[in-house]
């Protein structure tokens, strides 16, 4: 059984030292989302990446934000009301059916999500089929070590399994993405669709 995060623990997700740890916005300009992209954030939680993604592709872009949980959605679509924020599109998702049409994303981050699904050829096959040609996924998860915080060890993947799964599942050139803002304790994995 994954481990799943508890969304009552949701004030975790925006604290600053998150923020510190793994930046969103030197994250998000690393991986190369630009103006005009669509940004897919499958397990977007708070909004974590959701509205700096938004700020990041502006008005001519768009961010579909997916959780499977009533809880974080709900809240994330207060949160952007509240912002006024207009290209971010909050949607309910299932674990292995997400509510957006093929092709449709430039780029398909998932933070801390991976290791908490069950099959995760199926899920990464499912995240390919919303991207466009040549589109990018982003993967950001805890290294396989013990960490005051995050998931039990037994939990977590490490980046040869985290590129076995991205392979089995059709992306092609995964590779660990080096950040001196992100906090040893995470990795980051890109690959193409």
């Amino acid at each position: 059984m994954a481990h799943k995060f508890d969304p009552k623990n949701k004030g975790k997700l925006q604290s600053e030292e998150r923020k510190e740890n793994l930046p969103p916005e030197k994250i998000l300009e690393k991986a190369g989302l630009g103006q005009g992209e669509t940004l897919i954030d499958v397990g977007c939680g708070v909004g974590y990446f959701s509205i700096p993604g938004a700020k990041k592709v502006g008005a001519k872009g768009k961010v579909y934000a997916l959780d499977t949980s009533s809880e974080m959605t709900a809240f994330l679509t207060s949160e952007i009301k509240k912002a006024c924020i207009e290209n971010i599109e909050v949607l309910k998702s299932q674990e292995y059916g997400f509510p957006v049409e093929d092709s449709q994303g430039d780029m398909l981050l998932m933070s801390m999500v991976l290791h908490e699904v069950e099959d995760k050829k199926r899920f990464l096959q499912e995240a390919r089929r919303t991207l466009k040609n040549r589109g990018r996924i982003l993967i950001i998860e805890w290294e396989k070590k013990e960490t005051e915080q995050g998931p039990p060890l037994k939990h977590r993947l490490d980046f040869q399994e985290t590129k076995h799964y991205l392979t089995e599942a059709g992306f092609k050139d995964p590779e660990v993405v080096r950040m001196q803002e992100v906090a040893e304790t995470f990795y980051i994995v890109t690959a193409r669709a």
